[in-house]
Protein backbone atom coordinates (compact mmCIF):
# COMPACT_ATOMS: atom_id res chain seq x y z
CA UNK A 1 0.00 0.00 0.00
CA UNK A 2 1.34 3.19 -0.74
CA UNK A 3 1.10 6.31 1.55
CA UNK A 4 1.48 9.79 0.63
CA UNK A 5 3.23 12.36 2.27
CA UNK A 6 0.75 14.84 3.47
CA UNK A 7 0.98 17.95 0.95
CA UNK A 8 4.50 18.14 0.13
CA UNK A 9 5.59 22.04 -0.87
CA UNK A 10 5.73 23.10 -4.84
CA UNK A 11 9.22 23.00 -4.95
CA UNK A 12 11.67 20.63 -4.03
CA UNK A 13 11.85 20.40 0.22
CA UNK A 14 15.28 20.69 1.55
CA UNK A 15 15.21 18.85 4.41
CA UNK A 16 18.57 19.52 6.89
CA UNK A 17 18.91 16.28 9.89
CA UNK A 18 21.59 16.41 12.22
CA UNK A 19 22.19 13.03 13.70
CA UNK A 20 20.81 11.56 10.67
CA UNK A 21 23.44 8.23 10.42
CA UNK A 22 21.47 6.26 13.14
CA UNK A 23 18.59 3.80 13.04
CA UNK A 24 16.02 6.77 12.65
CA UNK A 25 17.60 9.64 10.97
CA UNK A 26 18.78 6.75 7.73
CA UNK A 27 15.09 5.70 7.66
CA UNK A 28 14.02 8.99 7.53
CA UNK A 29 16.53 10.45 5.05
CA UNK A 30 14.92 7.15 2.57
CA UNK A 31 11.90 8.10 3.26
CA UNK A 32 11.40 11.43 2.49
CA UNK A 33 14.21 10.63 -0.46
CA UNK A 34 11.68 8.30 -1.64
CA UNK A 35 8.85 11.54 -1.38
CA UNK A 36 11.34 13.86 -3.73
CA UNK A 37 12.94 15.83 -1.03
CA UNK A 38 16.54 16.81 -1.29
CA UNK A 39 18.10 15.31 2.22
CA UNK A 40 21.30 16.84 3.42
CA UNK A 41 23.11 14.55 6.62
CA UNK A 42 25.23 16.23 9.20
CA UNK A 43 27.46 14.00 10.54
CA UNK A 44 29.54 14.02 13.34
CA UNK A 45 33.70 14.13 12.54
CA UNK A 46 36.00 13.18 15.53
CA UNK A 47 37.64 15.40 17.59
CA UNK A 48 40.71 14.96 16.30
CA UNK A 49 39.81 14.86 12.79
CA UNK A 50 40.63 18.39 11.09
CA UNK A 51 37.31 19.39 8.92
CA UNK A 52 38.25 19.98 5.22
CA UNK A 53 39.16 22.56 3.75
CA UNK A 54 36.19 25.05 3.72
CA UNK A 55 36.70 25.75 -0.63
CA UNK A 56 35.98 21.91 -1.51
CA UNK A 57 32.82 20.54 -1.01
CA UNK A 58 32.42 17.91 1.95
CA UNK A 59 29.29 16.74 0.93
CA UNK A 60 29.27 13.26 -0.43
CA UNK A 61 25.92 10.73 -1.68
CA UNK A 62 25.44 8.36 0.96
CA UNK A 63 25.68 5.18 -0.29
CA UNK A 64 22.35 2.73 -1.74
CA UNK A 65 20.67 6.40 -1.57
CA UNK A 66 18.92 8.14 -4.52
CA UNK A 67 21.93 9.32 -6.43
CA UNK A 68 21.84 13.33 -5.72
CA UNK A 69 18.98 13.27 -3.65
CA UNK A 70 20.80 12.46 -0.03
CA UNK A 71 24.03 13.91 0.98
CA UNK A 72 26.31 13.61 3.73
CA UNK A 73 27.89 16.92 5.17
CA UNK A 74 30.65 17.18 8.49
CA UNK A 75 29.79 19.32 11.05
CA UNK A 76 31.48 18.97 15.05
CA UNK A 77 29.42 20.67 17.35
CA UNK A 78 31.61 20.61 20.41
CA UNK A 79 34.38 22.30 18.20
CA UNK A 80 31.73 24.70 16.52
CA UNK A 81 32.62 23.65 12.79
CA UNK A 82 30.10 22.76 9.91
CA UNK A 83 30.59 23.02 6.06
CA UNK A 84 27.96 25.97 5.85
CA UNK A 85 27.45 24.75 2.55
CA UNK A 86 25.03 22.45 3.29
CA UNK A 87 22.81 24.96 5.27
CA UNK A 88 22.06 26.76 0.92
CA UNK A 89 18.61 26.52 1.03
CA UNK A 90 17.51 24.12 3.77
CA UNK A 91 13.62 24.31 3.83
CA UNK A 92 13.24 22.12 6.98
CA UNK A 93 15.35 20.71 10.09
CA UNK A 94 15.36 17.74 11.85
CA UNK A 95 17.06 17.57 15.09
CA UNK A 96 18.18 13.77 16.09
CA UNK A 97 21.77 14.32 17.29
CA UNK A 98 22.67 12.51 20.56
CA UNK A 99 24.83 9.55 21.67
CA UNK A 100 23.20 5.88 22.20
CA UNK A 101 21.38 5.74 25.28
CA UNK A 102 22.20 2.25 25.69
CA UNK A 103 25.44 1.32 24.01
CA UNK A 104 27.74 1.74 26.93
CA UNK A 105 28.28 1.85 30.58
CA UNK A 106 26.68 4.96 32.43
CA UNK A 107 30.54 6.03 34.02
CA UNK A 108 30.71 10.09 34.54
CA UNK A 109 32.49 10.18 31.50
CA UNK A 110 29.92 8.37 29.41
CA UNK A 111 27.21 10.50 31.20
CA UNK A 112 28.73 14.18 29.93
CA UNK A 113 29.08 12.42 26.32
CA UNK A 114 25.21 11.85 26.51
CA UNK A 115 24.87 15.08 27.97
CA UNK A 116 27.00 16.67 25.45
CA UNK A 117 26.08 14.89 21.91
CA UNK A 118 22.12 16.25 22.88
CA UNK A 119 22.67 19.87 24.36
CA UNK A 120 25.59 21.38 22.27
CA UNK A 121 24.66 20.04 18.98
CA UNK A 122 21.13 21.60 19.68
CA UNK A 123 23.14 25.03 20.78
CA UNK A 124 25.18 24.27 18.12
CA UNK A 125 21.90 23.89 15.33
CA UNK A 126 20.62 27.03 16.43
CA UNK A 127 23.95 29.11 15.87
CA UNK A 128 24.33 28.03 12.58
CA UNK A 129 20.64 28.87 11.42
CA UNK A 130 20.59 31.88 12.70
CA UNK A 131 23.60 32.97 10.66
CA UNK A 132 22.70 31.96 7.46
CA UNK A 133 21.81 34.59 5.48
CA UNK A 134 19.25 33.89 3.05
CA UNK A 135 15.53 31.73 2.61
CA UNK A 136 13.98 31.29 6.46
CA UNK A 137 13.37 27.49 7.62
CA UNK A 138 9.29 26.59 7.38
CA UNK A 139 9.49 24.23 10.98
CA UNK A 140 11.54 22.54 12.89
CA UNK A 141 11.45 19.06 14.60
CA UNK A 142 13.53 18.00 17.73
CA UNK A 143 14.24 14.53 18.90
CA UNK A 144 13.81 14.00 22.95
CA UNK A 145 12.36 10.93 24.75
CA UNK A 146 9.47 9.27 27.00
CA UNK A 147 12.90 9.10 29.45
CA UNK A 148 11.60 12.41 30.64
CA UNK A 149 8.25 11.03 32.27
CA UNK A 150 8.31 9.55 35.57
CA UNK A 151 7.65 5.29 35.51
CA UNK A 152 4.85 3.47 36.64
CA UNK A 153 1.43 2.92 36.23
CA UNK A 154 0.54 6.56 35.12
CA UNK A 155 -0.16 7.57 32.05
CA UNK A 156 1.83 9.99 30.89
CA UNK A 157 0.60 13.57 28.41
CA UNK A 158 2.44 15.95 27.26
CA UNK A 159 1.45 18.08 29.97
CA UNK A 160 2.87 15.15 32.80
CA UNK A 161 5.72 16.07 35.32
CA UNK A 162 8.82 15.52 34.53
CA UNK A 163 10.31 12.32 36.61
CA UNK A 164 13.43 11.74 38.94
CA UNK A 165 17.02 10.18 37.73
CA UNK A 166 19.07 10.34 34.96
CA UNK A 167 17.29 9.93 32.15
CA UNK A 168 14.64 12.49 33.32
CA UNK A 169 17.62 14.93 33.88
CA UNK A 170 19.30 14.53 30.74
CA UNK A 171 15.69 14.35 28.47
CA UNK A 172 14.92 18.29 30.10
CA UNK A 173 18.12 19.33 29.32
CA UNK A 174 18.12 17.99 26.13
CA UNK A 175 14.79 19.86 25.62
CA UNK A 176 16.14 22.90 27.02
CA UNK A 177 18.95 23.12 24.63
CA UNK A 178 16.94 23.02 21.56
CA UNK A 179 13.67 25.08 23.14
CA UNK A 180 15.98 28.35 21.47
CA UNK A 181 15.51 26.70 17.88
CA UNK A 182 11.44 28.35 17.99
CA UNK A 183 13.26 31.67 17.54
CA UNK A 184 14.20 30.52 14.02
CA UNK A 185 11.14 28.67 13.12
CA UNK A 186 7.83 26.28 14.49
CA UNK A 187 9.50 24.03 16.58
CA UNK A 188 7.99 20.24 17.16
CA UNK A 189 9.69 17.82 20.29
CA UNK A 190 8.77 13.94 19.82
CA UNK A 191 9.13 12.56 22.85
CA UNK A 192 10.22 9.41 21.23
CA UNK A 193 9.67 5.66 22.52
CA UNK A 194 11.15 2.29 21.84
CA UNK A 195 11.43 1.89 18.36
CA UNK A 196 11.09 -1.49 16.65
CA UNK A 197 12.90 -2.04 13.65
CA UNK A 198 14.38 -4.83 11.84
CA UNK A 199 17.76 -3.14 11.84
CA UNK A 200 18.70 -3.07 15.26
CA UNK A 201 17.38 -0.51 17.98
CA UNK A 202 15.56 -2.09 20.63
CA UNK A 203 14.87 -5.65 18.66
CA UNK A 204 18.65 -5.43 17.55
CA UNK A 205 19.82 -8.02 20.87
CA UNK A 206 16.56 -9.20 21.40
CA UNK A 207 15.73 -10.88 18.11
CA UNK A 208 19.02 -13.23 18.29
CA UNK A 209 18.45 -14.59 21.75
CA UNK A 210 14.82 -15.08 20.99
CA UNK A 211 15.21 -17.47 18.04
CA UNK A 212 17.17 -19.50 20.13
CA UNK A 213 14.71 -20.33 22.33
CA UNK A 214 16.47 -18.47 25.07
CA UNK A 215 14.25 -14.89 25.55
CA UNK A 216 13.29 -13.81 29.16
CA UNK A 217 11.64 -11.60 30.85
CA UNK A 218 13.47 -8.76 33.18
CA UNK A 219 12.64 -7.86 36.68
CA UNK A 220 8.80 -8.43 37.90
CA UNK A 221 7.71 -8.25 33.84
CA UNK A 222 4.99 -5.58 34.62
CA UNK A 223 6.98 -2.90 33.40
CA UNK A 224 5.50 -1.18 30.57
CA UNK A 225 7.27 -0.53 26.89
CA UNK A 226 5.50 1.88 24.93
CA UNK A 227 7.41 1.28 22.24
CA UNK A 228 6.66 2.27 17.88
CA UNK A 229 7.13 0.72 14.55
CA UNK A 230 9.84 2.54 12.88
CA UNK A 231 7.81 3.21 9.29
CA UNK A 232 5.38 5.51 12.04
CA UNK A 233 8.36 6.90 13.38
CA UNK A 234 9.00 8.00 10.39
CA UNK A 235 6.01 8.89 9.17
CA UNK A 236 5.04 11.26 12.22
CA UNK A 237 8.77 13.05 11.78
CA UNK A 238 7.14 13.72 8.18
CA UNK A 239 3.92 14.58 9.54
CA UNK A 240 5.33 17.09 11.65
CA UNK A 241 7.60 18.50 9.23
CA UNK A 242 4.80 19.06 6.12
CA UNK A 243 1.17 18.79 7.43
CA UNK A 244 -0.56 21.97 6.57
CA UNK A 245 -2.31 21.92 9.94
CA UNK A 246 0.14 20.75 12.32
CA UNK A 247 0.46 22.83 15.63
CA UNK A 248 3.85 22.75 16.88
CA UNK A 249 4.95 21.68 20.46
CA UNK A 250 5.42 18.58 22.46
CA UNK A 251 4.15 15.32 21.26
CA UNK A 252 4.81 11.69 22.65
CA UNK A 253 5.60 9.51 19.34
CA UNK A 254 4.49 6.29 20.90
CA UNK A 255 1.88 3.62 19.36
CA UNK A 256 -1.61 3.66 20.74
CA UNK A 257 -1.32 0.71 22.31
CA UNK A 258 1.68 0.24 25.16
CA UNK A 259 2.23 -3.08 26.42
CA UNK A 260 4.12 -4.70 29.44
CA UNK A 261 7.22 -6.14 29.34
CA UNK A 262 6.14 -9.82 30.30
CA UNK A 263 3.41 -9.93 27.13
CA UNK A 264 5.80 -7.84 24.68
CA UNK A 265 8.57 -10.74 25.31
CA UNK A 266 5.75 -13.20 24.77
CA UNK A 267 4.56 -11.92 21.46
CA UNK A 268 8.21 -11.66 20.57
CA UNK A 269 8.84 -15.35 20.71
CA UNK A 270 5.54 -16.21 19.52
CA UNK A 271 6.61 -14.01 16.33
CA UNK A 272 9.47 -16.58 15.91
CA UNK A 273 7.96 -19.31 16.53
CA UNK A 274 10.15 -19.97 19.52
CA UNK A 275 8.85 -20.50 23.85
CA UNK A 276 9.20 -17.62 26.23
CA UNK A 277 10.07 -19.52 29.78
CA UNK A 278 13.46 -17.79 31.21
CA UNK A 279 12.93 -15.04 33.51
CA UNK A 280 15.74 -12.96 34.71
CA UNK A 281 15.06 -11.01 37.92
CA UNK A 282 15.74 -7.49 38.96
CA UNK A 283 18.65 -7.87 41.01
CA UNK A 284 21.69 -9.56 38.37
CA UNK A 285 20.46 -6.65 36.05
CA UNK A 286 21.18 -3.66 38.72
CA UNK A 287 24.28 -5.47 39.89
CA UNK A 288 25.56 -6.06 36.04
CA UNK A 289 24.36 -2.65 34.82
CA UNK A 290 23.71 -0.32 37.78
CA UNK A 291 21.41 2.68 36.82
CA UNK A 292 21.76 1.77 33.44
CA UNK A 293 19.15 -1.79 33.89
CA UNK A 294 16.32 1.43 34.35
CA UNK A 295 16.31 1.68 30.95
CA UNK A 296 15.14 -2.25 31.09
CA UNK A 297 13.31 -2.52 34.45
CA UNK A 298 11.36 0.74 34.54
CA UNK A 299 8.71 2.02 32.13
CA UNK A 300 7.08 4.63 30.79
CA UNK A 301 2.95 4.14 30.23
CA UNK A 302 2.86 7.13 27.22
CA UNK A 303 -0.21 8.40 25.59
CA UNK A 304 -0.53 8.60 21.77
CA UNK A 305 -3.82 10.71 22.12
CA UNK A 306 -2.62 14.15 21.03
CA UNK A 307 -0.58 12.89 18.58
CA UNK A 308 -3.51 11.32 16.85
CA UNK A 309 -5.74 14.45 17.69
CA UNK A 310 -3.50 16.30 15.46
CA UNK A 311 -4.16 13.83 12.29
CA UNK A 312 -1.39 11.51 12.44
CA UNK A 313 -2.88 7.98 11.54
CA UNK A 314 -0.73 5.13 12.64
CA UNK A 315 -0.24 2.14 10.18
CA UNK A 316 1.16 -0.27 13.06
CA UNK A 317 -0.80 0.58 16.25
CA UNK A 318 -0.79 -3.02 17.92
CA UNK A 319 2.43 -5.10 18.97
CA UNK A 320 1.69 -8.15 17.05
CA UNK A 321 0.50 -7.25 13.68
CA UNK A 322 4.01 -4.41 14.18
CA UNK A 323 6.40 -7.00 14.88
CA UNK A 324 4.81 -9.76 12.00
CA UNK A 325 5.30 -6.96 9.70
CA UNK A 326 8.81 -5.92 10.53
CA UNK A 327 10.20 -10.18 11.06
CA UNK A 328 8.07 -11.39 8.18
CA UNK A 329 7.79 -8.62 5.76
Amino acid sequence: MQHKMENLPQNRPVVLISGGSGLIGTALANHLADKDCEVRILGRQGKSQPMRDPKEPSARVVEGATPGKITYWAWNPVLSQVDRAALEGVTHVVNLAGAGIAEKAWTTRRRKELLESRTLSAIFLKQILAERPQGAIERIVTASAIGYYPTGEDLAVESSPRGQGFLAMLTHAWEQSAEPLNAIAPLTTLRIGLVLSARGGLLGPLLPVTRLGLGASMGNGRQWMSWIHQEDMVRLIAHALFAPNWSPGIYNAVAPLPRRHLEFMRSLADSVHRPLWLAVPAWPLRWIMGERADLILNGVKASSQKTMDAGFTFLYPDLRPALKNLLHP
